[in-house]
């Protein structure tokens, strides 16, 4: 093994093993945030079984996964229709994401940086938003690469244009994302307020600004405030390479921008063939909701059309990231068809599980084959 083996090996190592471990103060005091802001008080709002068999169960999950078992009520498993087999289908997070995805998902870095990500998309011929400008720093480049002034880069657009610019990297939960257009020769945002590209790349980082996606109009009426995406979890596949596991469509349930639970969103499952919508939509909190909160759609009587092409448009650009056991991809439905408008490396659990039921025996098959058995590609 030479020089750069062994450093690639030592850091895949570092980001697999080391890196849980020292982050395991800060996944913990998130983990007890969630519980006193979430958990808890859906606790009390529910019914439960005794609370000799919850403890009891609770000491069990530990000992069985090696872990405080959060996830116990962070899915409701003291509810008593939940039965003591049911619980054990229900994966912890924190085995999830610091053991499981640790491990299974190698060269993250291609999907986490989203620049890097669009150009993978794009050399496979991917449809997603158009890539406009990307930079860091002081550094400001159109799509080619050409670098160009970071105080005039929206000189080039049409008054007016509808653009939108996020963080390039390691961003999650909607966090900086912003809709811009230029009004009188300024930059402003949707508040009308003066924007500063130079001030957002120090905030944030590394950026990208894309044309902004106009949904289908169906979708719009589900909510017009934000993009409703997809996300599509596709996992690996002996025959067909990738192959979809879980559909879930993601609704803005309010004035804001992003689809994202953390951002008050709503999630609902969605089946892969017909298109149909689950009867419930969960929020962050945990609620069900078999309505939209604002526009009073009721999710079971909607139905999607082409779901079809959303799911082959996930395992097509799936099969460009071999390395990448699990992939959550974030699609808009346009009236041209589907869009990709990110993959994430990192797709969240509590979506899954809540709108699925428990993955425990699927999840960890997907992440732990070993990557020449993880399908043709």
């Amino acid at each position: 093994m030479n020089f750069n083996q062994r450093a690639a090996a030592l850091e895949d190592g570092f980001r697999s093993r080391w890196a849980p471990a020292l982050l395991a103060p800060a996944w913990l005091s998130y983990q007890a945030a969630r519980t006193r802001k979430a958990y808890v008080p859906a606790l009390r709002r529910s019914s439960r079984k005794p609370v000799l068999r919850v403890a009891v169960e609770l000491v069990a999950h530990g000992l069985r996964w090696r872990c405080l078992p959060f996830h116990y009520l962070r899915y409701g498993l003291y509810d008593p229709g939940v039965s003591w087999k049911d619980t054990w289908a229900f994966l912890p997070e924190t085995v999830f994401y610091y053991r499981l995805l640790a491990r299974g998902n190698r060269h993250s870095v291609l999907l986490d940086d989203k620049v890097v990500c669009k150009q993978l998309l794009a050399a496979g011929g991917v449809p997603q938003p158009e890539l406009l400008l990307w930079g860091e720093g002081q550094s400001c480049m159109v799509a080619s690469g050409e670098r160009i002034g970071i105080e005039t880069a929206f000189d080039q657009f049409d008054e007016g244009l509808p653009l939108v610019i996020k963080p390039a990297r390691y961003s999650s939960g909607g966090e900086g994302v912003q809709i811009l257009k230029t009004a009188a020769g300024r930059v402003v945002d949707e508040a009308g307020n003066m924007f500063s590209l130079r001030a957002y790349a120090q905030h944030w980082g590394p950026w990208l600004v894309e044309r902004m996606v106009v949904q289908r109009s169906d979708l719009a009426e589900l909510n017009s405030a934000s993009l409703n995406c997809f996300r599509v979890i596709t996992i690996p596949d002996a025959d067909r390479g990738r192959r979809t596991a879980y559909v879930v469509l993601k609704l803005g349930a309010g004035a804001g921008l992003v689809d994202n639970a953390h951002d008050g969103g709503l999630y609902v499952r969605v089946d892969p063939v017909s298109g149909r919508l689950d009867r419930d939509a969960f929020d962050e909190t945990f609620t069900r909701h078999q309505h939209h909160p604002h526009t009073k759609v009721r999710f079971d009587q909607v139905r999607i059309d082409g779901i079809s092409a959303v799911v082959a448009a996930a395992e097509r650009a799936a099969a460009l990231f071999p390395q990448q056991a699990l992939i959550g991809w974030d699609i808009a439905l346009t009236e041209g068809g589907p869009t990709i408008i990110e993959g994430n490396s990192s797709p969240g659990l509590t979506n899954i599980q809540r709108t699925h039921g428990g993955q425990a025996d699927l999840l960890r098959t997907a992440l732990t084959r070993p990557v020449h058995d993880r399908g043709r590609t």
